[in-house]
């Protein structure tokens, strides 16, 4: 059981480790057609950039909690078929 957890907990760092590496790429889009094509962009506000953080921190934790929920929910059921008599 200590086996899945920590296999869970891998694949929740790699999941979010690689969203990371996406929204941070979505980030250095954004800001590079900012600068290179003001016109065709709409102005990065701190309210814009806010939202945008917020929700990438939650892409970032929803892609790391996927794997660990996934175990849980295969053991719920796993467990929940064998009643104990």
């Amino acid at each position: 059981m200590s086996t899945e957890k920590v296999a869970a907990a891998k694949e929740a760092w790699v999941a979010m480790a690689a969203a990371t590496v996406s929204e941070n790429q979505k980030f250095a889009v954004r800001f590079m057609q900012s600068l290179w094509f003001p016109w065709m962009t709409p102005a990065m506000t701190p309210k814009s950039i806010s939202r945008q953080m917020n929700q990438a921190a939650m892409s970032i934790l929803g892609k790391g909690m996927a794997p660990v929920r996934r175990r849980a929910v295969a053991n719920a059921k796993r467990l929940g078929r064998n009643s104990l008599r």
